[in-house]
């Protein structure tokens, strides 16, 4: 996020660059008076760029030409699909459900993925524009909490990674795949998004519900 001090420094060079060019120019440099309204000019552009950052960049007048970043924001429906195999019957776990709570402006995003028996906080993330200049990937780094309760017993915090094409102009779906340093990977899909966010899993639930029945297992996303 851009502060009120990138903002000066980037109007100081701005000016002083202006100013050496006409010098050299052999053309008559401004009196001092000149600048005298730097602070109002620097105070009017640090709040454009705040307010830009954080509603503008995502207005559709500026998307694609001048804003080259997708907006995920709102709560989405997730679907993981794990390889990990019980160990008593050798079968493939049934798919997690849960819900993505992704929080956006220009300069920065949060995602946190809530399942009945876990959060994932993102660590780290970088979205990236493929071959087709309309196609967007989301790849991060991410925390996984299993609740406390669960913890010892049936889950422990792990670290994972994950890699999502984001489908359609606006994003109507995120899709690939993710895996762990519990030696586990497997599916990802998000999809079904609503505006409003959430904070917990139960909230989700309740507010929008789910799409498919509860199924037995333990997280392993």
């Amino acid at each position: 996020m851009l502060t009120r001090l990138h903002v000066s420094s980037f109007i100081a060079l701005t000016i002083s660059v202006w100013l050496l060019a006409l010098w050299l120019q052999g053309m008559p440099v401004l009196s001092w008076d000149f600048v005298k309204p730097f602070s109002t000019v620097v105070g009017c552009i640090t709040l454009f760029v705040m307010i830009f950052n954080k509603y503008m960049w995502s207005w559709k007048i500026f998307r694609g030409w001048y804003v080259k970043r997708p907006d995920l924001r709102g709560t989405w429906r997730v679907e993981l699909q794990s390889n990990w195999q019980d160990p008593e019957t050798g079968e493939i776990i049934p798919p997690t459900y849960g819900y993505a709570v992704i929080r956006q402006s220009m300069t920065f995003l949060s995602l946190r993925l809530l399942t009945k028996e876990s959060k994932s906080i993102l660590v780290a993330h970088s979205i990236e524009q493929q071959e087709d200049d309309e196609l967007f990937k989301l790849v991060g780094v991410y925390r996984n909490e299993p609740r406390i309760e669960l913890q010892g017993v049936k889950s422990e915090i792990h670290h994972g990674s994950f890699s999502l094409e984001i489908h359609g102009l606006p994003a109507e779906e995120l899709e690939g795949h993710y895996w762990t340093d519990r030696a586990t990977r497997g599916g990802m899909k998000l999809s079904r998004r609503v505006s409003k966010l959430y904070s917990t899993y139960d909230q989700a639930l309740r507010e929008i519900g789910k799409e498919q029945p509860e199924q037995p297992g333990t997280d392993h996303e």
